[in-house]
């Protein structure tokens, strides 16, 4: 299973992305709740694939159980974190960047950009430190 997830996650998150926008547009009542149920399987998802790769590591013997434990507690929790972290400084940089358009469209595209740029570069330093705290070592 997890397998499969770690092969197909961004196919998977991104059919759930173009799914999510087509509910927002039909149902837009329903918006926050689909966006919150979204976020919960992209977390989902990671947690998996993160605790694949600590186990596969444990049962290798390359480290011990409580390393184990140590290191996927750390990263799940980041993981978190850093999303948690992520959404909200994106949505905040884009606020104050769209301030001042006045134009809709240009504003939606200004925001969109200008969250993703800012949701990217925290999860690329959240990656890194994470990688810090529970090392790992390489896949065969």
């Amino acid at each position: 299973m997890t397998a499969f997830l770690t092969k197909h996650s961004t196919m998977i998150l991104m059919s759930g992305l173009v799914i999510l926008l087509l509910l927002a547009w039909v149902f837009p009542a329903a918006g926050l709740k689909l966006g919150i149920a979204f976020l919960l399987l992209s977390f989902l998802i990671a947690s998996l694939v993160v605790l694949e790769k600590h186990r596969r590591a444990y049962t290798r013997e390359a480290i011990a159980r409580n390393v184990f434990i140590r290191n996927a507690t750390l990263e799940v929790s980041g993981t978190f974190i850093v999303m948690l972290l992520a959404g909200v400084l994106g949505r905040s940089a884009a606020e104050v960047a769209t301030q001042q358009i006045e134009n809709d469209l240009i504003r939606i595209g200004a925001g969109i950009s200008v969250g993703l740029v800012v949701g990217l570069g925290i999860g690329f330093l959240g990656k890194k430190t994470l990688r810090r705290l529970a090392k790992v070592t390489p896949q065969d």
